[in-house]
């Protein structure tokens, strides 16, 4: 029988999940199999915040760390919410909040929070049969679940920068200042139960952007590309691909951020 597996994944097995450039296709080119995952959700009336995720890392990991959410209160702007790589404390309440299919047809967490999630007893012949599939059609690197509260799941859109000097992503809420960005194309990557509501999609570029709209990432400044990771020096630092210069609202947001990482 299928399981959500909570144990902390390692690194050596969390680094060879494909970045976003390498899975943009898969939506579209497993099309009828995401539709099929998908009708799993409504045929087994899921919770709400339960949904289908594209697979996808940002940073690789060292050994013992783990990719954690968390949310910070920003002075004077509201709250962002962050991912990071840490080592988790002895005193573990993190929860798995992304999932992939591993060799054993169960569900393996590999991205974290100190989130309420979802509760899935009640729902083992959904996980059984989520798995079944994936693991019958060869998507386990590229389709996997997301648990999110139900309360988070009616969130605003927002948009996510990489950090690259932290190997951290930063999420910031539709409203807030952020750097611009163009985008090089859409890929969506997360897709709910209910048909007619708009998916979440992510247009690669310097920025990555998820909620109502759209989701952006750089396809030249991606985990593997340090051509970024130090654009930033005593005048201001890197973000997304673009230098944030002193006195700007972003460069504001993100020195208090950055306190916390």
């Amino acid at each position: 029988m299928a399981s959500l597996i909570d144990t902390f994944v390692p690194s050596s097995t969390y680094n060879t999940l494909p970045l976003i450039s390498q899975v943009a296709g898969a939506p579209e080119d497993h099309s009828q199999d995401l539709q099929d995952l998908r009708e799993l959700l409504n045929k087994h009336n899921v919770p709400k915040g339960v949904s289908v995720r594209l697979i996808h890392k940002h940073f690789d990991t060292t050994d013992g760390e783990v990719m954690v959410f968390d949310k910070i209160p920003v002075a004077g702007h509201g709250v962002v919410q962050i991912m990071k790589p840490i080592v988790p404390p002895n005193s573990n309440q993190l929860r798995g909040i992304h999932y992939f299919v591993d060799d054993n047809a169960s569900l393996q967490a590999y991205e974290y929070g100190n989130y309420e999630v979802p509760e899935m007893c009640g729902f083992e012949s959904f996980l059984a049969e989520f798995c079944s599939l994936v693991s019958a059609r060869g998507l386990q690197r590229k389709f996997g679940l997301k648990l999110q509260h139900e309360d988070d799941t009616d969130q605003m859109g927002w948009t996510e920068y990489e950090l690259h000097a932290k190997r951290g992503t930063i999420m910031f809420p539709d409203g807030m200042p952020m750097p611009d960005g163009d985008s090089d194309y859409s890929v969506t990557t997360e897709w709910k139960a209910i048909f007619n509501e708009l998916p979440r999609t992510c247009k690669h570029t310097t920025t990555c952007r998820h909620g109502r709209t759209t989701c952006k990432h750089c396809k030249h400044c991606n985990s593997h590309d340090e051509s970024h990771a130090n654009c930033g020096d005593e005048t201001g630092f890197c973000l997304g691909g673009q230098k944030i210069l002193p006195g700007t609202p972003v460069h504001d947001i993100v020195n208090q951020i950055i306190a916390v990482f």
